[in-house]
Parts: structure tokens; C-alpha cells; sequence
């Protein structure tokens, strides 16, 4: 009878990892940009490889910058969502990480929060963001935002600072990408994370994205595992070694098992063991469906080969209509390349599905100012139907499995997989084959 009670007893301690819901407090908030934009219609209908006319872009694929404000004004957005946390009196410091920072709502919340609050502020953007210094300067104005009120123990001063690109030849870190908002990290109890495929610019609104709102417990796993990447990207990367070592050792100290339903992957570091994962769900599914921003990882474009040749198995991918247009000019174009146009059609000579999603350029030779099909993720679905999502920061490329600073996730919990499947029928919707969009690039007036 002993043996059997310390059995049931150390089981739930030792193997089983809880799911991220058990803890309390929890709330998990998926929200998709799906910016409403107006209808942009060209000076004359164009023809398509269908022979019909194509009078205007698709609706809410395409918008210009004359759609930000009011897609701003939108409720229910990813938007919305950073401005009520942020201005959220229990929220006292807030820990940012992101490849790029042009936000100026936000900008303005968090210097309203540091001095009206008090707000303690760290944030984190890519070191080449250093290049353009209208958005820099932006960023560091920041800096002057300083508590009003004197009766604080301590004054906050915001700490910005600037990652990425360190070490040299094969161990030099590629992009500080990641997409990361850590609110309250020395809580002793209710943390707030935000994790998302989209920058803390345009990703907030007229990109197409996926942004994650999550509180949670301190004492998990997920929480725990973020305060290691807090503390590598403050202190240890001064080269991939240097930071993929430290995150091995910090997590390998924490106590509460991974939870099952949520897992968490930091890059470097982390790049065999997402892959291996893959392989896995890719062989446990019978269909995946993708949307991808950038598309040349070798691994997983050979996963997608392999398994569209297993009877029964489908798979389908939506991409920006950049990629489309790469492979019409039969060069780079927007932030896509023309290797990833050639990978993309070897794969629907395999059976992979694609449509493309219209996006804004300001013009068609060498555009400066686009807007993105940015979302990045792999939804997989079982036998059984149940189903699990990849997403994150990082694009479907080499580099952000190897090389760049990302956070990615691989979510399991069923209300997550289901929006997803959702938000997956709504972008197919949205997006066009190739025969359906104009034979030529036209810009509409």
C-alpha cells in the first residue's frame, strides 16, 4: 500500500508537466490584425490569366497608408490591446524586445506611463535600426521621459538599447528579431507576456499578423523560461555560443516541468531540437496549413516534400503576393527572394497548395514603404483531429532557426489551434492563386 501511494504521489510531481491553464491566474487572448481597409481600385480594370477584368485589389488584403488611421481607430485589435496593458495601473515594469520599434501610439503611452507612473522600461531593438535615424531618434526620445513626481524611493530611467550582430564568422548572432512584451517579470505572482509574428509598428495594425496576450503565473515553466531569455539578452550575447550556453544553463535549472501544451524555443540554440520537433508533427499529421512571410528553410521544405508524397496528406501555405511578383520579374522583389519563389513552385509541383495575399507597395520598381502578409506559422492537424500551431517571431528560413535572436512556440492548447483554423479559412479567403491576380503590377490610383 506504501508503494502505491508514493507512486501516486510523485507521478503528477516528477513526469507529467501541467497544462498552461491550470495555473492561476490565467487568460490567453489570440488576436488577429484583419485590418478593414477601403477599396483600392485601379485607373482601369486589368486582365488576369483567367481572362477577367480585375477592377480594384482585394478588400482588407490591401492597405495603404491612408488606412492607418482609421485602422487604428479599430477596436478588438492587437493595437488596442498593448495600449490597455501598458496603461494599466498594475502594470509597473515592462520588459520590450523587437527587431524594429516605429510605433509612435506607443511610444507615447510608455513615455505617459514612465511619467506619470513611474513605469521601470527596458527595451531591446535590432542594432541596425541605428541606420535610420528619424526611427531612432524616436526611440531614444524615450529616454527624456522621466517621472514627474519626487516621492519615489527610486526614478526609472528608461534603458534602451540595441542587439544583434555580435561575434564573429560562424558564431556571430544574425537580427535581434525577437517580438517580445515581458510585463511585470519580478512579479511574485501575475506576469503578462506578449508574444507575435509582427514588429511594434505597422504589425500592430495593417500587416497581417497573429499577437498573443497571455497572464500567467510566475511559477511557470513559460514564465520562468522568459526571464532566462530577459536575462541572456541583457547580459550574454556576445555571440551565439555565449548565448545558446547561458539559456541551456538557466533553463536547465528551472524546477517546474515544461508545460505540455505550450513550449517554448529560443534561437540560437534551440534550432535542432524546433527541427526535430517538426519532423515529428509533420509525420503525425495527415494536413498542415502554413502562411509565411519569408519561406527558404531546407529542413522544412524538405519535411513538406517528403510527406506530399504520403497518400492522404495535404498541405497548403499563404504568402505575400511579393513572392508572386518575384518570380514574374525573376528577381528580388519587396523583402522576398527569388530563391524562395523557386522553392516555393518545386513544392506545388508536389502538390502544396498557394495563394497570395495583395499587399501595398508605395511603388513597383524597388519599393521602400510595403505593407506585409507577415504572419508566420505551420498549423498541424492529427488523425484525430486535434491539432497543434508553430508560430512566433521568427520567418521559415535558415537563419531564424540558427542564427537570429527569436522566440518561437509550439502551442497545443485546443481554443488556440481551433482561431487558428479559423483565422487560416478567413486569410485563404482573402488571398488570390495565381491565375486570379493581374497579369501585370500596376499600383491603383
Amino acid at each position: 500500500m506504501l508503494f502505491r501511494l508514493i507512486i501516486v504521489f510523485l507521478i503528477p510531481v516528477i513526469t507529467f508537466a501541467k497544462s498552461i491553464s491550470d495555473y492561476r491566474p490565467y487568460s490567453y487572448e489570440l488576436i488577429f490584425t484583419n485590418p478593414k481597409c477601403k477599396k483600392h481600385s485601379y485607373s482601369k480594370p486589368l486582365l488576369n490569366l483567367l481572362g477577367d477584368e480585375v477592377s480594384h485589389k482585394k478588400v482588407n488584403a490591401y492597405c495603404a497608408p491612408s488606412d492607418t488611421w482609421p485602422v487604428n481607430q479599430q477596436l478588438g485589435t492587437p493595437h488596442k490591446k498593448i495600449l490597455d496593458w501598458i496603461q494599466d495601473p498594475e502594470t509597473k515594469e515592462i520588459f520590450m524586445a523587437y527587431l524594429s520599434f516605429s510605433k509612435t501610439s506607443v511610444i507615447k503611452a510608455l513615455c505617459k506611463a514612465v511619467k506619470e507612473r513611474n513605469l521601470k522600461l527596458t527595451l531591446i531593438v535590432d542594432e541596425k535600426n541605428k541606420k535610420d535615424k528619424y526611427r531612432m531618434r524616436n526611440i531614444l526620445n524615450l529616454k527624456k521621459c522621466i517621472a514627474k513626481k519626487t516621492h519615489y524611493r527610486k526614478i526609472h530611467r528608461p534603458l534602451i538599447l540595441t542587439g544583434g550582430h555580435q561575434g564573429e564568422g560562424y558564431d556571430k548572432i544574425g537580427y535581434a528579431h525577437n517580438k517580445l512584451i515581458f510585463i511585470n517579470p519580478n512579479s511574485r505572482k501575475k506576469v503578462r507576456i506578449v508574444f507575435s509574428s509582427g514588429n511594434m509598428s505597422s504589425g500592430t495594425t495593417t500587416h497581417h499578423e497573429n499577437w498573443h496576450f497571455l497572464t500567467t503565473n510566475v511559477k511557470t515553466h513559460f514564465v520562468q523560461a522568459h526571464l532566462c531569455l530577459k536575462e541572456g539578452l541583457l547580459h550574454h550575447q556576445n555571440s551565439k555560443r555565449v548565448f545558446s550556453k547561458f539559456i541551456k544553463q538557466c533553463r536547465s535549472k528551472i524546477t517546474t516541468p515544461e508545460e505540455s501544451d505550450l513550449k517554448v524555443f529560443f534561437i540560437p540554440g534551440s534550432g535542432k531540437r524546433l527541427t526535430k520537433q517538426l519532423y515529428k508533427e509533420f509525420k503525425n499529421s495527415k494536413r498542415v496549413k502554413m502562411a509565411a512571410h519569408r519561406f527558404s528553410n531546407g529542413s522544412l521544405i524538405k519535411m513538406i516534400k517528403e510527406n506530399l508524397q504520403r497518400s492522404h496528406f495535404e498541405a497548403s501555405i499563404i504568402v505575400d503576393d511579393d513572392l508572386h511578383w518575384t518570380g514574374v520579374f525573376n528577381k528580388d522583389f519587396g523583402r522576398n527572394t527569388l530563391y524562395e519563389f523557386q522553392k516555393l513552385m518545386e513544392l506545388e509541383d508536389h502538390g502544396l497548395e498557394i495563394k497570395y495575399i495583395e499587399t501595398y507597395a508605395d511603388k513597383v520598381n524597388e519599393p521602400k514603404s510595403l505593407q506585409l502578409q507577415h504572419n508566420k506559422f505551420i498549423i498541424f492537424t492529427k488523425w484525430n483531429e486535434a491539432g497543434t500551431v508553430l508560430t512566433g517571431a521568427g520567418n521559415l528560413t535558415n537563419a531564424a532557426f540558427y542564427k537570429n535572436f527569436e522566440n518561437f512556440y509550439l502551442i497545443s492548447i485546443p481554443e488556440v489551434y481551433k482561431n487558428f483554423l479559423r483565422q487560416y479559412d478567413y486569410l485563404w479567403d482573402l488571398g488570390l492563386s495565381h491565375q486570379e491576380l493581374p497579369i501585370r503590377l500596376e499600383l491603383p490610383k
